[in-house]
């Protein structure tokens, strides 16, 4: 063997492992092929997060379990009250700056000039709200906006006080109202009021998917009840803490299965609500076998009906089992929870607006529309409300669009003054 052939031979050797390492690099990886699911924090028990090809993160989710954006008022450069539930039935865009801002966020609503131009002929309204209330007045909003031609009914610059901001910031977008720590995200909500997805303004493969999304949204005529979304909205599906819920929009509870439940799963749906437990010797007995009744008088056209335990402690997921056999209650269709029993208080007063026990010992009965929104309450111990009961399903059944949302009732605040002078009347 000649003494070359040696060294031939370990020269292709490392030709090869060089090919090899070459071939395997992170950017040889064949960009069309996605790359395993990522999950991250609570997304990973509520939804598969994809990485597409520029190695952003999306998820898919059902439509329904998209967040709500609750009704907010603000003032626009001009001066004039913004009421967000004008907006029903328009998809709008949100976005976060402050006046001040030298660059990003002149940046941001350059992109947002550009953006507003390419959906020209396209029926979406863009909001910009400040994230520095006490600097922004109406004023220098107006002039701000004048450097855009932006126009309140196209394109509104809105602040308000700073509660009001942190209701649309921090409590629906998750985004802080702070000069300090603006966000690069642009919201879109849909026509049925639901944060549909985000994007990034600084990112141009992402404002080419807002255009093509907004469009999309634009031209939907009917809500996509039952259909997947796939969005970059990281907070849809995710289970809140309940304790950092302003107000109870939704809920998670536990079904008699044992499985959860999330009130959203029944969007598309009318359905009745009740409160009881099983240990209650008087109404509750009562009240459970009427809805049995009526489930049965009314057949295949039955709303789906949903029993609250106001008693977790004693009313565990076996208990209610045994309780709805004894019932004959249909699985399907007749729904039992159970949850943490201060969180189910919250959902009596807020979500259903009942009394101040959430509904204990009640013999309401409460109507949920397709939107899951509370539209009556029935007293099923009074035979002629039944029949105003199930007029109102049907009617709320052939409802294609969302009610006007309402202001939410504000609990009364009582100050040390106030409790001096309850005392001196005691």
């Amino acid at each position: 063997m000649s003494r070359k052939t040696p060294v031939l031979l370990w020269s292709l050797v490392a030709l090869i492992a060089a090919g090899m390492i070459y071939l395997s690099s992170p950017s040889r990886e064949n960009p069309s092929e996605p790359k395993q699911p990522l999950t991250t924090g609570a997304n990973s028990e509520s939804s598969d997060l994809i990485v597409d090809e520029h190695g952003r993160a999306f998820a898919e989710v059902p439509w329904e379990y998209l967040r709500d954006v609750d009704r907010f008022k603000l003032k626009d450069q001009n001066g004039d009250e913004f009421d967000s539930a004008d907006l029903n039935g328009e998809v709008y865009a949100v976005s976060f700056f402050f006046a001040t801002c030298p660059s990003f966020c002149l940046d941001l609503n350059k992109q947002l000039d550009q953006t507003n131009s390419a959906l020209r002929g396209t029926d979406i309204r863009f909001l910009t709200l400040t994230v520095d209330p006490k600097n922004d007045t109406t004023e220098k909003l107006r002039t701000y906006a004048n450097q855009f031609g932006a126009e309140p009914d196209r394109w509104a610059f809105l602040n308000g006080q700073r509660h009001q901001l942190e209701q649309v910031g921090e409590h629906t977008f998750d985004v802080p109202i702070d000069p300090e720590t603006h966000t690069d995200n642009i919201f879109l909500v849909d026509k049925w009021g639901r944060y549909r997805d985000r994007f990034k303004w600084d990112q141009p493969y992402d404002m080419k998917r807002f255009v093509e999304v907004a469009k999309e949204l634009a031209a939907e005529t009917e809500p996509p009840f039952g259909k997947v979304i796939k969005t970059r909205n990281v907070m849809a599906g995710t289970v809140p803490d309940s304790n950092k819920i302003p107000w109870v929009r939704d809920f998670h509870l536990t079904e008699r299965s044992g499985k959860p439940f999330f009130s959203r799963q029944l969007t598309g749906e009318v359905w009745i609500a009740n409160f009881f437990f099983t240990m209650c010797p008087g109404v509750c007995p009562r009240q459970s076998r009427y809805v049995r009744d009526l489930q049965k008088r009314l057949g295949q056209s039955s709303p789906k009906m949903v029993s609250i335990s106001t008693d977790s402690q004693t009313d565990t997921p076996e208990v209610l089992r045994e309780y709805a056999t004894n019932l004959e209650a249909d699985d399907d269709n007749w729904l039992f929870l159970t949850g943490d029993p201060n969180f189910i208080k919250r959902i009596g007063v807020e979500f259903f607006k009942a009394n101040a026990d959430g509904g204990h010992h009640s013999s309401l009965l409460f109507v949920v529309d397709r939107w899951g929104e509370v539209r009556g309450e029935f007293d099923w111990e009074k035979a002629s409300e039944e029949t105003e009961m199930l007029a109102l399903v049907e009617k709320l059944r052939a409802e294609t669009r969302p009610p006007r949302p309402v202001d939410p009732p504000k609990p009364k605040l009582i100050d040390d003054q106030d409790a001096d002078e309850l005392d001196e009347d005691e």
